[in-house]
């Protein structure tokens, strides 16, 4: 049994995530062990709950909280932030996808800088960051809603919408007291245009992300009308 080290915290929302969650929390605790993981699971209806019970049973380091309902991406990250946060001890609070997607490699990074940040994003679009594995409606997608939130908030940094972040323990105890609106990855670009408003330090590190095959893309066009509206909305209608 390894010991637990509670000054980090990885969040992972999961929904349907059964195919790859077992490789991705075991990659995470082998190139971080230094991490404890809180997955916060939405009722899934493939077992992905289940089966994590099951394969980590006996790891005091993995965690799983399981929602009655499907809450949204956003909901079930600051889920996870409060029960993180109930830790006195953690300093750090990461965020992650299920799905392979996300290099744990980079979590040590991410927490360095974040010794000197509040919000630190693992971008995609710093110049030596590269991106493997979209086709080119899923790249075109993510360059327009990436450029009109830059156009639209003005945060500084280059990725709005990867969900690859830490934060300090300052910007998680703000985060969870404010009400966040959106649902769908867009949700990403809110909660960093409220840490900016706040006054919050951002930082940026570069990675390579690879896109997987078991990843279950879920970005189409009814999520694409929402981040535009939420980018109108937090840059003309909400006052922050």
């Amino acid at each position: 049994m390894k010991n637990i080290n509670n000054e980090i915290a990885v969040i992972i929302p999961t929904y349907n995530a059964r195919e790859g969650i077992i490789s991705n929390i075991s990659k995470i605790l082998h190139q971080a062990p230094f991490v404890y993981i809180i997955i916060v699971d939405d009722s899934s209806p493939d077992g992905t709950a289940s089966l994590i019970q099951s394969k980590f049973i006996n790891d005091k380091r993995v965690q799983i909280i399981i929602r009655k309902n499907k809450g949204g991406r956003g909901s079930a990250v600051i889920v996870g932030l409060k029960k993180a946060l109930k830790n006195k001890e953690t300093k750090y609070f990461i965020e992650m996808d299920a799905d392979l997607c996300h290099n744990p490699k980079y979590i040590k990074k991410l927490v360095d800088k974040c010794v000197n940040a509040d919000v630190v994003i693992a971008s995609r679009y710093l110049p030596s960051s590269r991106i493997s594995g979209w086709n080119f409606k899923r790249k075109l997608m993510s360059f327009c809603i990436n450029n009109l939130a830059k156009f639209l908030l003005r945060i500084p940094i280059t990725d709005y919408t990867d969900g690859f972040r830490c934060y300090s323990r300052k910007a998680v105890e703000f985060i969870t007291t404010f009400h966040v609106k959106s649902q769908g990855y867009i949700v990403l670009s809110e909660i960093a245009y409220i840490c900016y408003k706040k006054g919050l330090i951002f930082a940026q590190v570069p990675i390579d992300f690879h896109f997987k095959e078991v990843s279950k893309s879920n970005l189409n066009w009814r999520e694409v009308i929402e981040a535009l509206w939420t980018l109108i909305r937090l840059r003309f209608i909400d006052k922050l």
